[in-house]
């Protein structure tokens, strides 16, 4: 295989559990998504990066190590419009596992209101439900398993791979939770 612009990376691509999220397909080499991650690099000074309609996203973090296992973690570049609270919060990761890509999650790093708001990604599930929405609001979908430990809810196999984090509490405890952040697996 040739290392070459195999997948775009969008803001707004849609969320397709167990597939994809960003447009980061799962599953993809970890060296391809390295060559088109360098077509998105704006300023390799400061490792900025713009995708298709996303802010200035700087990388905060990239490890990989000799099984191909690591990830990449990209923030806000602009933290002047994040809340203090927020500001340590990533945008989006990508897992890499044995060389390849395992997991890709995205976060809220704003709260309701906020001029961050309007820079978290916009990609939705195929329900249009996305961050910010209620999690309550994936249950006419799939079932949610919430996993105490992780504090984090997982859909059921028959809608595919995905977390969801709300608050970090179960819904009978909290109804009316947001989504914090989604993760496809």
């Amino acid at each position: 295989m040739t290392l070459s612009k195999e997948f775009s990376i969008s803001w707004v691509a849609p969320i397709v559990p167990s597939v994809s999220l960003a447009g980061i397909p799962l599953h993809v080499d970890a060296d391809v998504l390295k060559c088109v991650l360098l077509g998105y690099l704006i300023d390799e000074s400061n490792s900025l990066y713009r995708f298709n309609d996303s802010p200035v996203l700087r990388l905060k973090f990239y490890s990989s190590d000799e099984s191909g296992s690591g990830g990449y973690s990209f923030a806000l570049a602009d933290v002047s419009v994040v809340n203090d609270l927020n500001k340590f919060i990533p945008a989006l990761s990508v897992l890499i596992k044995g060389g390849k890509v395992y997991a890709v999650k995205v976060y809220d790093f704003s709260f309701f209101g906020e001029r961050a708001q309007s820079l978290i990604y916009k990609g939705v599930l195929p329900e249009g439900i996305g961050l910010g929405g209620l999690v309550s609001d994936l249950l006419p979908f799939t079932t949610l398993e919430f996993d105490e430990a992780e504090e984090w809810f997982y859909t059921d196999e028959d809608y595919g791979g995905l977390e969801v984090t709300g608050w970090g509490v179960s819904l009978e405890d909290h109804p009316n939770q947001v989504i914090t952040a989604l993760c496809v697996i």
